[in-house]
């Protein structure tokens, strides 16, 4: 979901692995525009689930090849994607309950009508007349169309796909961050990995971000760096395909 024009895809799958994950992204962007910031849940899909010292999933690794910050919200605080959340539910209520779908491919052929019905025929509260000329999040996109970044031309995943049909993208550069709130031990648990940040900051949230092309984790509390940790990675780390100069490395 774009949370600020408010423009929404779906894409059923009978899986939650990671290369299923990616097409998702993959479609999402190409019909709503690559973000500057994809903010996410904490998925094992989409982190990796910490499996491996210094890890660095295939999910993150689509977003930092295509110049995209990602940020995981807190664990345990899915609030923080309300806005997805809201759909979600709309989205179950009006395919998955109200349809009879007993295979994918039927799915995938309701989702594409609701698809079409709710960027055009379903005003969103979240938009005005006055601030953004609709009511409507399709006609939004389509009027800003030209200024949004796109997925280069050509652009898919066989590529890195190795003999097994499993995904190797290469590491890019570029950051993804881990928001997580410290417990009662001055620690937080980012993706299988405990951190001591400070005791006295118990309850408090902090932002641990992982620059690839400095192979460092660098914790920040309210705007201000505490704390700085080595992440090693293997292998050369290539530039991302698009590049937004006016970006800058911080959180």
């Amino acid at each position: 979901m774009d949370v600020a024009g408010r423009t929404v895809w779906a894409s059923p799958f009978t899986d939650k692995q990671s290369i299923s994950l990616s097409k998702h992204l993959l479609e999402t962007w190409r019909n709503l525009g690559i973000p500057e910031v994809s903010q996410m849940d904490n998925e094992v899909a989409a982190t990796g689930g910490g499996r491996y010292p210094y890890s660095i999933s295939q999910v993150i690794r689509l977003h930092l090849l295509l110049g995209i910050h990602v940020v995981f919200i807190p664990q345990g605080e899915p609030g923080r994607n309300a806005t997805v959340e809201s759909f979600n539910d709309l989205w179950q209520e009006r395919v998955l309950r109200r349809h009879t779908c007993l295979s994918l491919t039927r799915l995938r052929k309701v989702n594409e009508q609701f698809l079409r019905y709710y960027p055009y025929k379903k005003p969103h509260r979240g938009l005005t007349q006055k601030d953004h000329g609709t009511w409507f999040p399709g006609i939004l996109r389509d009027s800003l169309w030209e200024s949004l970044k796109h997925i280069p031309g050509g652009f898919n995943l066989k590529p890195y796909l190795d003999a097994r049909g499993c995904l190797n993208i290469p590491v890019a550069k570029e950051k993804v961050s881990f928001i997580r709130k410290v417990d009662a031990y001055g620690k937080v648990e980012i993706n299988g990995d405990q951190y001591f940040i400070r005791k006295k900051l118990e309850g408090q949230y902090i932002v641990a971000t992982i620059f690839t092309q400095r192979k460092k984790r660098v914790v920040k509390h309210e705007g201000k760096t505490i704390k700085t940790f080595p992440f090693p990675i293997k292998g050369h780390i290539i530039d991302p395909l698009l590049k937004d100069k006016k970006k800058r490395q911080t959180l």
